[in-house]
């Protein structure tokens, strides 16, 4: 009988090259991956998009491409200016009038009346790229809520400022970019 017609050759046959395919397919297959490496993996992969998130956000403010992010800086160095000189005012007249005092500083604003700053998260990256473009500025903008519920804009002394979790995160994300292009 030959070969073809013998069952249990041709069996023995299969079996043998289905071994070689199973132990070729072994070798060019990768080692399992453990739940921990693909867990970390995907941390790592989140992270990386967050930084990328936050490092474009911020170019947005740093090199505005749209026409309301120019408006919305123009109008916090307007703001800024206008509140540098009514504190330079009432400084000298705090020598010369001691008993009349401004009691506010909260200013009004166009910024004042977009949620994107005064409830989200875009007054971060605007405050940053305001300190960046002012690095000698002595005050940091912030948004205040009054008991009526309108939102002004105030100025707080640098030294008195602590930026928030997302102002620290997007500022470490561009000093390790900044360490990157080094």
């Amino acid at each position: 009988m030959s070969e073809r017609n013998n069952p249990i050759k041709v069996l023995n046959a299969f079996s043998r090259k289905f071994a070689k395919m199973s132990n070729d397919d072994l070798d060019a297959q990768p080692a399992p991956v453990s739940k921990d490496k693909k867990l970390q993996d995907e941390i790592n992969s989140r992270e990386e998009e967050r930084e990328t998130y936050l490092r474009r956000r911020f170019e947005d403010y740093a090199n505005p491409r749209t026409q309301d992010i120019e408006e919305d800086e123009d109008n916090l160095i307007k703001a800024y200016e206008f509140f540098c000189k009514l504190t330079e005012f009432c400084e000298n007249e705090k020598s010369e009038n001691q008993n009349t005092k401004l009691r506010s500083m909260e200013l009004s604003s166009p910024l004042c009346r977009k949620a994107d700053y005064t409830l989200g998260d875009d007054i971060a990256f605007l405050k940053l790229w305001f300190l960046q473009k002012n690095p000698d500025s002595n005050f940091v903008p912030e948004f205040t809520r009054a008991d009526n519920g309108q939102f002004y804009l105030n100025f707080t002394a640098r030294e008195l400022w602590s930026p928030t979790s997302l102002e620290k995160e997007i500022l470490r994300t561009l000093e390790n970019s900044e360490e990157e292009n080094d």
